[in-house]
């Protein structure tokens, strides 16, 4: 039901370009045409509704357009006679042209075709990130929650324009949370053998996609961060078993499922080699090869007050704004002349163009994602107090030989189903992203450290990992204010049933969750704060002087 949930969240996120011959929309940003010859003369003062969107039409839609002409002529699209004296083409990766759900632009007009891709390719996103959610053992709510802040963010609603970007990016959840599902079935089992095939097969899968999808720098980031992601597994796996078992050191085990996913990497390149060959060769010869230094490419950054974006992502204006509504003349002004009386159009004054800037995933997530790392120092915090007393609890065990002892000493912690250690990671790699996407010095370990890195001029591309960071530690959040509603509801029922009992024993009420109160004291406060603001706005408009 969830999964359906998010299909027709995308779809109706997406109907009006659905049906292009009905609603008489499309994706395709046709006028943009006309800031160009020999259309600009054909009407000279047409302003386009986003001129952002350009490269749909003047690369995108031309690189569909030869993929079709090439194999209606019985032809691989290997080359791009129509470009200087011509150039490769299927090396270059970016057409996407042996992606499956590419099919769709060769079967369908341009116009149905971009709509149904986009609308397909963001509810796997959401359906992605869903599945990993609830692999991670995340409430329905939460996992739900996860997947709209991903499928819906900033960074994918502006990559519309890029679609070798909608094709690559949805796909890392999934890929994560096959690596989780396997390293945790090696947890279950502890030291007896396990052979993920069938997993091992699916996450292969999922990574030629990526492949497939034809973009050197999100292929780079998607097996980082999951390099980075089993790594963590591993290591938690390798204490988890040497824990719950007084077998052998698990290390042989570890190292034997550590060569089950590295399998699983090499196995989907290789699916992906049709296309990853050519490209790699194609790399020495382009004319990125050494164009920039790390200087240049820290300038490309973003600007540190692009922070601001964060909480309002129109701050600096939007490309597709043209007027703007005066509260105090109560009027609609359009966009004449800039602060220099130079014609401009555009409401748009950032120094970041609006795509390359696109971050917003909600302030809702933020609140979310600090709640979540604050209950996972709390509870590393408690596992710290409480190993003083492992040994005391391990000599009560023994002594009394009581299975019902050992539940009863058991740490209230130790069925959490998040383990602090994801949420650990997940913040740990959303601050990275964003000390690499704001250009600080520590860029420079992956300008020199990483083959090929010097070629990538978009720091600010690593908005992609953060936002996945940020929308699975926003699920997260979510679980755990769930949880404590959830308690906070059982001690009340539990107050109501034994009532009267306790009036008559004299016992004092069941409390709540001690946390429910900070979650609607949050709450309050954050609904004072929007109320606060829209009295300011409405007294500004009353009494403008």
């Amino acid at each position: 039901m969830a999964l359906l949930a998010i299909l027709l969240l995308a779809l109706l996120w997406f109907a009006p370009v659905l049906a292009p011959g009905l609603t008489h929309a499309s994706l395709l940003p046709y006028d943009n045409l006309y800031t160009f010859e020999p259309w600009q003369s054909m009407q000279p003062g047409l302003v386009p509704h986003n001129q952002l969107l350009s490269d749909l039409v003047l690369q995108n839609a031309v690189w569909k357009q030869h993929i079709r002409e090439t194999l209606a002529a019985g032809e691989v699209p290997l080359w791009n006679p129509k470009s200087f004296t011509g150039i490769p083409f299927l090396a270059g990766g970016q057409a996407s042209t042996l992606y499956p759900l590419n099919v769709l632009f060769y079967l369908l007009s341009p116009e149905v075709a971009y709509g149904w891709f986009t609308a397909l390719q963001f509810a796997i996103a959401g359906a992605s990130m869903y599945l990993f959610g609830r692999v991670l053992r995340l409430r329905i709510p939460a996992a739900l929650f996860g997947a709209v802040v991903y499928m819906f963010s900033g960074f994918l609603v502006v990559s519309v324009v890029f679609t070798m970007f909608v094709a690559a990016v949805p796909w890392l959840p999934l890929v994560l949370a096959i690596i989780e599902f396997i390293v945790r079935k090696q947890e279950e089992k502890g030291n007896r053998s396990f052979q993920p095939i069938p997993y091992v097969a699916a996450g292969a899968a999922v990574i030629g996609l990526v492949v497939l999808a034809g973009h050197p720098e999100l292929i780079y980031y998607t097996l980082i961060v999951a390099g980075a992601y089993t790594l963590v597994r591993l290591v938690a796996a390798y204490v988890c078993i040497r824990r719950q078992s007084r077998q052998p050191s698990p290390f042989v085990r570890i190292l034997k499922l550590a060569g089950w996913l590295l399998t699983m990497a090499v196995a989907g390149v290789a699916l992906g080699a049709v296309q990853l060959i050519p490209l790699v060769e194609l790399l020495p010869l382009n004319f990125r090869e050494g164009s920039a230094s790390l200087q240049q490419v820290l300038g490309w950054a973003w600007p540190s007050r692009h922070v601001l974006t964060f909480a309002l992502p129109n701050i600096f204006g939007n490309p597709s704004h043209h007027q703007w509504f005066d509260i105090w003349a109560r009027a609609w002004t359009p966009a004449s002349v800039n602060a220099l009386g130079e014609a401009n159009h555009t409401i748009f004054w950032g120094i970041k163009n609006y795509v390359e800037g696109g971050n917003y995933v909600g302030i809702v997530t933020w609140l979310l994602a600090a709640i979540a790392l604050v209950e996972a120092v709390r509870v590393v915090w408690k596992r710290r107090l409480e190993i003083g007393d492992s040994r005391l609890r391990d000599r009560e065990i023994e002594r009394s030989g009581d299975a019902q002892a050992a539940a009863n000493l058991q740490s209230p912690i130790a069925n959490l189903p998040i383990s602090p250690l994801t949420i650990f990671f997940f913040a740990s790699l959303a601050v990275l992203s964003l000390l690499f996407a704001f250009g600080t010095p520590l860029y420079a370990l992956l300008y020199y450290g990483l083959p090929g890195w010097s070629q990538l001029h978009s720091p600010f591309r690593w908005v992609f990992p953060f936002t996945l960071s940020m929308a699975a530690l926003g699920a997260i959040g979510l679980n755990v204010v769930l949880g404590w509603v959830e308690r906070g509801a059982r001690s009340e029922r539990r107050e109501g049933d034994n009532k009267r009992g306790r009036q008559g024993e004299g016992e004092s009420p069941v409390s709540q969750s001690p946390n429910l109160p900070i979650v609607q004291s949050l709450a309050a406060l954050l609904a004072f704060a929007g109320i606060g603001a829209l009295l300011a706005v409405l007294t500004s408009v009353l009494a403008p002087g």
